[in-house]
């Protein structure tokens, strides 16, 4: 824009010598049209601010490393001597908290389609918005900024190593879970594990109110857990833990590792449940079937990347909800038996994704690393 306006002057400024030193009626006529005509296209886009149509939207998702596609629109009246509408969009990844900004020329103003492809470095929740939109004259000489609010929302989804089968682990069981024959505390309210004391805080519907008749005070019920959710998945996005700082790369190969693990169960038939801890307070989505996996991808990126914390196991010991898990795979990029001492009564298998490769045991606690630029390779060799 800058460039034509440059042109532009000089192109005023030499027709106008021209006819200061020939007096000539063509110089003059060239003059009057370099004058005219933009003002022209400066009028028609001052009123052309009033019909403007402007739609954004795009791709509901893609896969990191894929093309997030924008489709724009746009439209006014009237048409001539316009030459397009220039928007600034801000690509906001609200997981990495980063921003890029991108602008665009929509130049056809029938309300045609006009696609844009966008790769971005990082899995995450994408927002594209802007705030206005910038009318451009036919000579691209004068613009008009006009207040248009526009946004659209997607998803760039973890990297999926879809081919990758994880083994049990080492005990032999056949299953992913070892051995969990004996019952164990948990949230299936059709099976009581336990009945112990009343505790101040515990629910009314778990008081067993027949035996603290019969023992004169109040009884509470402990329930049990089931199978289908004895598995949890537990993904950690701190920044910085134990004296060292993740790189974008690694946290992005810890939710790449995550999605990647999940589907290796749901593949083979093990519903688990994927569990974040995000401003303190812990969700978790369960996986079943390929619809349930896509769900909760979705859910996965609404996770933040934090400053770092390393209590996220000791927030887990605390979480009701996590009673009722039996295994449960922690994924981070740093790794510290220090911190599974807050840990719930469950076995644990740690992944780390830095840079080493291998497997290593830390009082009891078995850590497996592996390195962001070789998750494919790492996975098809370990067992949980």
């Amino acid at each position: 824009m800058a460039v034509k306006r440059i042109i532009y002057v000089i192109m005023l400024l030499a027709a106008t010598a021209a006819f200061i030193v020939t007096n000539n009626g063509i110089a003059l006529f060239v003059l009057v049209c370099l004058l005219a005509f933009p003002l022209i296209s400066l009028v028609l886009l001052l009123i052309a601010r009033k019909t403007v149509r402007f739609e954004l939207s795009v791709r509901d998702s893609c896969i990191r490393g894929g093309t997030l596609s924008l489709t724009m629109r746009g439209g006014a009246k009237p048409r001539i001597f316009l030459g397009g509408i220039k928007v600034l969009v801000a690509i906001e990844n609200s997981t990495f908290h980063k921003t890029e900004y991108k602008s665009f020329v929509v130049s056809d103003l029938s309300y045609a389609p006009h696609t844009f492809n966008y790769n971005g470095g990082d899995s995450g929740r994408i927002v594209v918005k802007s705030d206005e939109l910038t009318l451009i004259g036919l000579f691209g000489v004068f613009t008009v900024r006009v207040k248009y609010p526009i946004y659209a929302e997607a998803i760039v989804s973890p990297q999926l190593f879809d081919d990758i089968t994880l083994t049990a682990h080492e005990s032999g069981s056949d299953t992913v879970f070892g051995d969990t024959s004996l019952p164990r505390k948990g949230a299936d309210t059709s099976e009581v594990y336990n009945v112990r004391d009343y505790i101040a805080g515990d629910a009314p519907n778990t008081v067993h109110w027949k035996l603290s008749g019969k023992f004169g005070s109040l009884k509470t019920k402990e329930f049990g857990a089931t199978d289908d959710r004895r598995m949890l998945i537990l993904v950690d996005l701190s920044r910085a833990k134990y004296g060292r700082t993740a790189t974008d790369e690694q946290l992005n190969g810890v939710l790449d590792v995550a999605a990647s693990v999940s589907n290796a169960l749901k593949s083979v038939g093990y519903s688990h449940s994927v569990g974040w801890f995000d401003g303190g307070e812990f969700a978790s989505s369960e996986v079943s079937d390929g619809d349930t996996f896509v769900r909760t991808v979705g859910k996965l990126m609404s996770i933040k990347v934090n400053d770092g914390n390393e209590e996220t196991l000791f927030y887990l010991a605390r979480t009701p909800e996590c009673t009722v898990f039996t295994k449960i795979i922690y994924i981070s990029s740093s790794i510290s038996s220090d911190e599974f001492n807050q840990a719930i009564d469950a076995e644990f298998t740690a992944i780390e994704v830095s840079d080493g490769m291998g497997e290593t045991m830390h009082e009891g606690l078995r850590v497996i690393n592996i390195p962001y630029d070789k998750i494919h390779e790492a996975l098809s060799t370990i067992s949980i």
